[in-house]
């Protein structure tokens, strides 16, 4: 079934925790640094609310009336040291698709919604981050036409 792309609004709080809820839980999981109780759920959508109120779009995937997908676009700017055209980008924050419904195409879907964003804003680049060893996002992003670009590196510290 085709989900539905729309603006996120109000009435989705409540659906928005639990997609960000079942998002920790998977990357802690990979990570070990991750909140994995309702409160840090419910500081993502927050975090979202601020970023929708400074100019990001917030999209959620719905399918007979229930949200199972969320997406944050947000328009970015680099440094001066980049080529003009490849200063300005889409930026895809966070995307999340409930695990009941992960590998039927939402995520695509969603995507699809930021790189129209993105070409609308007259951009030519649309970035996201992966954590390392999230191995089926990474799959589904490079199905999408991303590719490595930058690598992060982390040293923790007792």
């Amino acid at each position: 079934m085709t989900p539905i792309i729309r603006p996120f609004a109000a009435d989705d709080r409540a659906a928005a925790v639990e997609l960000f809820l079942q998002l920790n839980r998977h990357e802690f999981a990979i990570t070990g640094d991750r909140r994995t109780d309702q409160g840090g759920a419910e500081f993502c959508v927050e975090d979202m609310v601020q970023a929708v109120e400074q100019g990001a779009v917030a999209l959620v995937a719905e399918i007979a009336g229930s949200v199972v997908g969320l997406l944050v676009w947000a328009a970015r700017s680099e440094e001066d040291y980049m080529a003009q055209a490849a200063r300005r980008y889409g930026s895809v924050q966070d995307i999340v698709i409930a695990d009941a419904h992960r590998g039927k195409g939402i995520g695509q879907a969603l995507l699809a919604q930021a790189e129209r964003l993105t070409r609308d804003a007259g951009m030519k680049r649309l970035k996201l981050t992966v954590l390392s060893g999230n191995d089926i996002a990474v799959d589904a992003y490079g199905r999408f036409g991303f590719r490595d670009y930058a690598r992060v590196m982390v040293k923790d510290f007792d």
